[in-house]
């Protein structure tokens, strides 16, 4: 039974909502989070999540002990090993991902792979009375006294101290607290897709592929990663259901869903038009697609073709990617921010999921600050989104870079072998 008044409303059940949840629950702020759907089911659900320090800091801070535990023994295992080859299989060296400052201290846990579906399982654990689902938020209204009610489609409402904005890169809240901060289509399309290490052995895929975060940098065009994602089905027994395949995709055909399963995953990213109009690609199917990927690369050596050529279709699909614009700050309210819907970013850092969950850590602490009398509430917000702007323009840039870099090197490739 959800009250008409609590402390703290959240729009958007994504790790870094959930995580402020966990934290602000676990330290007596009462809190609700309103999530539009019970399964997620976007794409990019089907894959691992790269967690990095900045998320285990967060997570350390704000879970409860047990479902801490829980994360830790249910964590997947991924390459700590990398490899740069080139399209005829040949070894060039040892930096995976064309330069991506694998050594610095963020990175320091590249061996440490998540589903984000395990993720998920494990923010919901002890937030039954917390999250309530089917709720899709409309707009929110300002009170003479700060506070905020948030309304909802189905034209119920919540009272809060403070609405925090968790609803992803689309965000309502941001279009109405910050109308001018908004993202780009940077013109790249990321086309992925996976395949079981079962599969993987049946039709002899290369361990290099299997046991090494493997670059592929071909003397012409675009390149492709390749990592895998190993789960201890052994070590999630332990907890319930988390770990465990959820329910709530039952009915997806496919294993793309399943987070019990170990596979290998490959990512290559193109320019808009360079395989076909979007309109065409939005019509193709995964083994469409792998068909075209095929006409690209088909004269690479069979080895790396053999993981294209058998990878399952239904995990297969074309991403527009996007990133979000620079936004000065703006006057504080009792309404704020975090993650995608401020700092939405590009893939090739894996900096998204981990800074949604750095911001609830940094977000918590401000929160406890004015609920203590510290500082007036305003001024713990402000602090807190001064904090996270940085931050989430710096991960913004050098996502953004990383991007451009492994993009255009691969039209430069392109254009050198037409000369």
């Amino acid at each position: 039974m959800i009250s008409d008044r609590v402390e703290v409303a959240i729009i958007g059940g994504g790790p870094g909502g959930l995580t402020l949840a966990q934290g602000l629950k676990k330290n007596g702020i009462n809190v609700a989070v309103f999530e539009k759907d019970r399964a997620r089911a976007d794409y990019v659900q089907g894959f691992r999540l790269r967690i990095r320090q900045r998320g285990i800091d967060s997570l350390i801070a704000n879970l409860p002990t047990d479902p801490y535990e829980a994360f830790v023994a249910t964590l997947g295992q991924a390459p700590d090993r990398n490899i740069l080859l080139n399209e005829n299989f040949e070894t060039l060296g040892e930096d995976a991902w064309g330069g991506n400052a694998l050594g610095e201290a963020d990175d320091t846990h590249i061996e440490k792979s998540v589903s984000r579906i395990t993720l998920r399982q494990v923010l919901l654990s002890g937030l039954d009375d917390v999250v309530h689902y089917g709720k899709v938020f409309s707009r929110y209204e300002e009170q003479p006294d700060g506070s905020v009610t948030a309304h909802f489609e189905d034209g119920s409402s919540i009272h809060a101290d403070v609405l925090v904005g968790a609803d992803g890169a689309r965000s309502r809240v941001r279009q109405q607290l910050v109308p001018h901060a908004r993202s780009f289509d940077t013109g790249v399309r990321r086309l992925a897709g996976k395949m079981t290490l079962h599969a993987a052995a049946l039709h002899q895929i290369s361990p290099l592929l299997l046991d090494y975060n493997a670059g592929v940098r071909p003397t012409e065009g675009h390149g492709l990663m390749v990592t895998s994602h190993r789960v201890n089905v052994e070590a999630y027994h332990r907890y319930g259901l988390i770990g465990l395949d959820d329910d709530t995709h039952k009915d997806i055909a496919g294993f793309h869903f399943n987070n019990t399963t170990s596979y290998v995953w490959w990512n290559t990213a193109y320019e808009k038009d360079e395989l076909a109009t979007d309109d065409a690609l939005a019509k193709l199917s995964g083994s469409e697609l792998l068909d075209l990927l095929m006409s690209k690369i088909g004269h690479w050596h069979p080895e790396l073709l053999n993981l294209i050529r058998y990878t399952d279709p239904s995990t297969v699909a074309m991403l527009h990617v996007h990133s979000s614009e620079p936004v000065e700050p703006w006057p504080t309210k009792q309404v704020t921010l975090l993650g995608d819907a401020i700092h939405a970013m590009t893939y090739f850092r894996a900096l998204g999921g981990n800074s949604a969950i750095y911001d609830a850590g940094l977000l918590v602490p401000e929160l406890m600050a004015a609920k203590r009398g510290d500082k007036p509430l305003l001024e713990a917000l402000s602090d807190y989104e001064a904090k996270m702007l940085e931050h989430g323009a710096k991960a913004v840039r050098s996502s953004l870079t990383a991007m451009q870099k492994n993009v255009l090197s691969g039209r430069r490739r392109q254009n050198e072998a037409a000369e």
